[in-house]
């Protein structure tokens, strides 16, 4: 086919956010380009495992689905946006209903049976392909792999399409849905690419960013030395598996929130003692036959049997809270650029994720966004209600500013001073190290700088963040954080109703 100059609407990248973006206004009758910058299904949604949260068994509803996500999420999620991720799940998996098995699985922090799975632990891979499948179909639709957008074209500041491959592309909205920034840390469960560029195109088309102190690791991603880190979803301490120590004996209640879990099973590592994930108990038959896909994957990695063997865990970087700021339909603070999914902060994950709403938010919220892209009046965009902090200053006399960062070194340093647990002498020693925000010149660098920032701004603990100097949250900071491009970089709060 011929590629058009220009669309209704752009999308940056070909996740679940992306590709439920993307159907969503190609049925509302509108030309769409997706542009990802590799394979059609890297990326992290083909690399979820547990499932998809919605409340559509017989003896739960959305309401206690939004009770679980604010209860996980410590007081910092916005009410509307869960009303909206949790009352709007059932119609948005109805629609994929033949993807997911038919029974419903449990994963700590839900009161009920609610996750729908497929794939024998690879529901991401499955959804995602579900989605892709659809796409590829539609007429309206044009898929752009191995197109790197580079830029977020602007005219009187209104996003009004993208550079990429040295070629521009119209389109009368954007949505960016390109996944979180977890791949920075060293130990880290996300695909390689998922480094943030999402972020750092948002950052130079002058939207803000928010909450990127808050970043989830998951308590049980598979450790072998000099191996990648494999996710051990959650999905199988549902079912029943047990964390035990090197004496084989059980530390920790397996079914503890993550930033719960995460943070114990970090201190009894750093104590010297051993982690273990085990499903030893349970019948074989029924691990290979929830967990196929998941079992192979481990075997693969490691040479480790699922099923038999003690696995060794610990805590690696796996979702990020934080992102551009975005309201309930996706909108960003610059006029025609939205965001969905992982990429964006819309308030609904609040503090700490609850496991599973994480595909969830990339079908309600990406099709929500394509619906709000389609509808607003060009100057339409989101506005907050914010109050001045003052900007971090770090000790800069210890350290030399770097330009330029070995992305394994940075990866190093983000364990070591922005890991499960923090304090003011490593964040002080990691946002010394990293240039001002408005002067990074990758996106590695600016959302490594902006986080360190953050989480040394953040003189409290709350969910996913966690400060050992400051170990007990604080009212006062109930409340995200803005971060946008300027000349003098200034943060300011925007505090979370009750």
């Amino acid at each position: 086919m011929v590629e058009p100059a220009s669309f209704d609407l752009i999308v940056v990248g070909s996740g679940a956010a992306g590709l439920s973006a993307a159907l969503r206004a190609a049925d509302l009758g509108a030309s769409v380009g997706v542009f990802t910058a590799g394979a059609l299904l890297a990326g992290s949604s083909p690399r979820a495992q547990g499932g998809v949260a919605a409340a559509v068994g017989a003896d739960d509803t959305a309401s206690q689905h939004a009770q679980d996500t604010l209860q996980v999420g410590a007081g910092l999620n916005d009410v509307r946006a869960v009303s909206v991720l949790t009352s709007e799940a059932s119609r948005s998996v109805g629609a994929l209903r033949d993807v997911f098995a038919r029974d419903l699985g449990l994963e700590a922090g839900h009161a009920r049976r609610r996750i729908l799975h497929a794939g024998g632990g690879a529901t991401g891979q499955v959804l995602s392909s579900a989605l892709l499948e659809r796409a590829l179909a539609h007429p309206h639709i044009a898929l752009f792999d191995h197109t790197p957008v580079t830029d977020v074209l602007l005219a009187q500041g209104r996003a009004t399409g993208v550079f990429a491959e040295h070629h521009a592309y119209g389109g009368n909205a954007i949505v960016l849905a390109t996944g979180g920034y977890a791949a920075l840390w060293a130990r880290s469960t996300n695909a390689p690419e998922t480094r943030g560029n999402g972020l750092w195109l948002a950052w130079r088309a002058g939207a803000g960013l928010a909450d990127l102190e808050f970043v989830q690791f998951h308590p049980t991603a598979l450790s072998i030395p000099g191996k990648p880190s494999l996710l051990l979803s959650e999905a199988l301490r549902g079912e029943g598996a047990l964390l035990l120590d090197e004496r084989n004996q059980a530390f920790v209640d397996p079914l503890l929130p993550r930033d719960v879990l995460a943070r114990a099973l970090h201190r009894h590592l750093s104590a010297g003692h051993k982690a273990y994930l085990s499903l030893q108990h349970l019948p074989p038959e029924t691990v290979e036959h929830h967990f196929a896909n998941l079992a192979g994957a481990v075997r693969d990695a490691s040479g480790l049997d699922l099923a038999r063997d003690p696995l060794p865990v610990a805590p690696a970087a796996h979702y990020c809270m934080g992102g551009i700021r975005t309201d309930i339909w996706g909108r960003t603070d610059v006029p025609g650029l939205y965001a969905a999914g992982e990429t964006a902060c819309s308030g609904a994950q609040g503090a700490n994720r609850l496991a599973s709403n994480s595909l969830l938010e990339c079908l309600v919220f990406g099709a929500r966004t394509a619906e709000a892209a389609l509808r607003d009046a060009p100057d339409a965009a989101a506005t907050w209600t914010t109050h001045s902090l003052p900007e971090v200053a770090p000790n800069l006399a210890a350290e030399t500013v770097i330009a330029a960062m070995d992305p394994v070194a940075l990866g190093q340093q983000l364990d070591a001073d922005l890991g499960v647990e923090r304090n003011a002498a490593g964040l002080q020693r990691l946002a010394a190290r990293l240039p001002d925000p408005n002067s990074a010149p990758s996106a590695d660098l600016l959302i490594a700088s902006v986080a360190a920032r953050a989480a040394l701004l953040r003189r409290e603990s709350r969910g996913a963040h966690f400060r050992t100097d400051f170990p007990n949250p604080t009212s006062t900071w109930r409340g995200r954080i803005h971060w946008r491009r300027g000349p003098t970089l200034r943060p300011v709060f925007e505090e979370v109703s009750p």
